[in-house]
């Protein structure tokens, strides 16, 4: 019961989760089965399951995510969610759910499966099933009927089978007020918090330390491949003023540009209006031709003839020149040319690369110095080792202290007895709710359930608990139990929550222990790591 409510603290989170692997693993559109691609990611019984099946999943979560997300879906909350694994997890679960199915021999009749999909909302209006709507939404998702009837027959048999696994779960009238209570309750504790920032000062490592941390964390200290450049820059708008520019290149843009010359009622305007405008825009786009043809005529004469400073000076252009940087962290005027930024780091040193843009112009380029990547002595680094060594050292110091306030304790001294002790600050909460965030202290589910356990006769916790950089110790003072009145008129929407919980997390850790012991006996077999996909 307690992991239940640890893994579920928060009621806005359990709402969102519940039901999710139900969603997700099987009645969103999959797409296991039937393709023939040549690059496999994974086998399940030598089932295999291909690249072209978990990029297609991968979009598919994408688009599940941003139906219910809509903006907070960026590119920080897809890292967070790391869709490309659960994308692969989620076909290697279908996969060992269908074969223990098939394994069963569980079956569904076209007859349910044609019912199944005359019952579904998304293809009814009102009311009743629209056969052009089905057609129309197999088309736009470029699924055949047959191949959508496949696909529902496998969900209807993996619902069959995984019903199998819920049947069993249960829910006692003991686990609904434990569910109540924690929701409910009210408690009132007192406590210590140790930073470990207050040890930092008391330590000072000595150079041996420091080489063994650098020694055994060399890849967070790694630099990365590093090249330098010469570069000349042809732009665009330097070439602008020489563009010859017609009434009939004139009239000839502003005919086949119209959207470009509206009002905001949607009038095209007239050609008088924006004549001065058209003639700049043909302007603009001439000198980025011209920059063009430039920048390639000066590449082409210095990789013939390998003068790259005795070309700009002949031509009297400016050669900039950039410090050592990587691939991540260009120099800022050349942020812009984005990922072609990383076609420089395959030529070799004083190669010419081929030419570059971005919107203001053209680059042509020479590779000056290249280091790869490397692990740097503990003299260029030393700063930054020494800094992750105290606060290593510290952390240890801090929990070491708080540990051996919860020894006191447990030997039967008072929380503020332990602080007057060792010069420590104590506080209290104030009533709170144990399943909502300890005020003072901060979230944690851990720090939640170990709360919920705390008794008169146990008043302590068995741990320390770390939350928001430090480390606390705390003791319940009292307790305010929920009156229950509203237990009755809740007990059955609590019950139908909890149960469903328990059922999630029946099919979740039959799936978990299912391809651990798969993986074990060589069944599954993962041949390609999603950071590679």
């Amino acid at each position: 019961m307690l992991d239940l409510m640890r893994k579920h603290a928060r009621n806005w989170l359990m709402k969102v989760l519940l039901g999710i692997i139900i969603v997700v693993f099987i009645f969103y559109f999959g797409s296991i089965g039937g393709k023939q691609q040549a690059e496999t990611v994974a086998t399940v019984n030598g089932k295999a399951i291909a690249y072209v099946d978990v990029a297609k999943e991968y979009q598919n979560l994408i688009q599940f995510y941003r139906q219910r997300l809509g903006p907070a879906l960026n590119d920080e909350a897809l890292n967070r969610l790391n869709l490309k694994q659960l994308a692969l997890n989620n076909l290697i679960q279908q996969a060992i759910v269908l074969q223990k199915a098939g394994e069963m021999r569980l079956t569904v009749s076209d007859e349910e499966v044609r019912a199944s999909i005359l019952a579904m909302p998304a293809f009814q209006r009102g009311g009743s099933f629209d056969e052009r709507i089905y057609q129309q939404a197999l088309r736009f998702n470029r699924v055949t009927p047959e191949d959508f009837e496949r696909l529902q027959k496998n969900t209807l048999i993996m619902s069959q089978f995984l019903s199998l696994i819920q049947d069993g779960v249960k829910v006692s009238d003991q686990d609904v007020y434990d569910l109540y209570r924690f929701q409910n309750e009210k408690v009132n504790l007192r406590f210590v918090q140790i930073s470990p920032g207050a040890f930092r000062t008391k330590i000072t490592p000595p150079n041996k330390d420091l080489e063994a941390y650098l020694k055994e964390h060399g890849q967070a200290f790694r630099v990365p491949d590093r090249i330098q450049v010469k570069y000349i820059l042809f732009k665009g708008e330097d070439f602008a003023p020489g563009a010859t520019v017609t009434d009939a290149d004139i009239t000839d843009y502003y005919d086949r540009h119209t959207d470009q010359f509206k009002t905001t009622g949607g009038k095209r305007r007239a050609l008088s209006e924006v004549k001065m405008k058209v003639a700049a825009q043909i302007r603009q786009n001439g000198g980025m031709q011209a920059a063009a043809a430039a920048a390639k005529k000066a590449h082409d004469t210095i990789y013939q003839e390998e003068n790259f400073e005795g070309y700009a000076a002949k031509n009297r252009l400016t050669v900039n020149t950039t410090g050592l940087f990587s691939a991540g962290a260009p120099p800022g005027g050349l942020s812009r040319i984005g990922d072609a930024i990383q076609t420089l780091f395959n030529f070799n040193k004083d190669e010419i690369g081929r030419v570059l843009s971005d919107q203001k112009g053209y680059y042509v380029f020479k590779v000056t110095a290249k280091q790869p990547a490397h692990t740097p002595p503990l003299k260029d680094v030393r700063a930054q080792v020494e800094k992750k060594v105290i606060d290593q050292e510290a952390d240890r110091m801090a929990k070491q202290e708080a540990e051996t306030l919860v020894a006191s304790l447990k030997q039967g001294k008072t929380l503020s007895a332990v602080a007057a002790e060792k010069k420590l600050k104590l506080a209290e909460t104030g009533f709170f709710r144990t399943g909502d965030g300890t005020p003072k202290i901060g979230a944690s589910r851990e720090l939640s359930a170990a709360i919920f356990q705390l008794t008169d006769q146990k008043p302590i916790p068995d741990r320390v608990f770390y939350v928001d950089g430090k480390y606390v110790v705390l003791q319940l003072k009292e307790r305010a139990k929920p009156d229950g009145r509203d237990f009755a008129a809740n007990q059955e929407k609590l019950r139908n929550f909890l149960l469903q919980a328990r059922k999630n997390d029946a099919i979740q850790s039959w799936l978990e222990g299912s391809k651990a012991a798969m993986i074990k006996e060589g069944k599954l077999k993962i041949k390609k790591d999603v950071k590679d996909l």
